[in-house]
């Protein structure tokens, strides 16, 4: 009795740690959920070979890409946001890049995770073109209360909506970013 309990005990926990779920997407596709929190797409055997034979032929055009974890590239109007940043327990997404003026302009939502006030916080912006030529670097505030007014504090638990922030650029379809949140000042209640 105690032989098979064993190898039925082992097996049990071996399925259970490696266990990975898939599932299907609105557009058909399959997707396979990691336990890491990891994914990637299921692709039948048949679908494999005939990417394989496809891409063979096909001529791609290599980019550089930011190696950057806080790193993307978007395009002007796409209708999802751009990045989502974090650091001492604030969370900022830049939200959909709109380009007027020459300028690109990035709106910003701030959640404040930390338990304390949250009174300054500084982005820094490096935009390139796809070839990952610079095109132009601004460091703003996203968020900035007033000196010693307390109702103007980024409270703990609290999310609004932070400044727009701006950075002169020419006029491209497509740009790659690197943003980062440089300084976060807070105040204890």
């Amino acid at each position: 009795m105690k032989s098979s309990i064993i190898p039925l005990l082992s097996l049990l926990l071996s399925t259970s740690v490696f266990a990975a779920q898939t599932v299907t997407l609105e557009d058909g596709r399959q997707a396979q959920l990691n336990d890491d929190f990891t994914w990637q797409y299921v692709v039948a055997a048949t679908e494999a070979k005939a990417l394989e034979e496809k891409s063979a032929d096909v001529v791609v055009p290599l980019v550089p890409a930011l190696n950057q974890p806080n790193a993307t590239t978007f395009t002007i109007g796409d209708s999802k946001p751009t990045l989502q940043l974090s650091d001492s327990g604030i969370d900022l997404i830049l939200g959909t890049a709109n380009y007027a003026n020459g300028t690109v302009t990035f709106p910003t939502a701030i959640t404040n995770q930390s338990s304390q006030a949250v009174i300054l916080v500084t982005v820094e912006i490096v935009l390139y073109d796809m070839n990952g030529n610079e095109l132009g670097k601004q460091s703003a505030d996203a968020w900035l209360a007033i000196k010693r007014l307390a109702d103007t504090y980024l409270k703990p638990k609290q999310a609004t909506q932070g400044r727009d922030l701006s950075i002169k650029v020419p006029e491209l379809e497509q740009y790659q970013i690197q943003a980062k949140i440089t300084e976060v000042k807070t105040r204890s209640w």
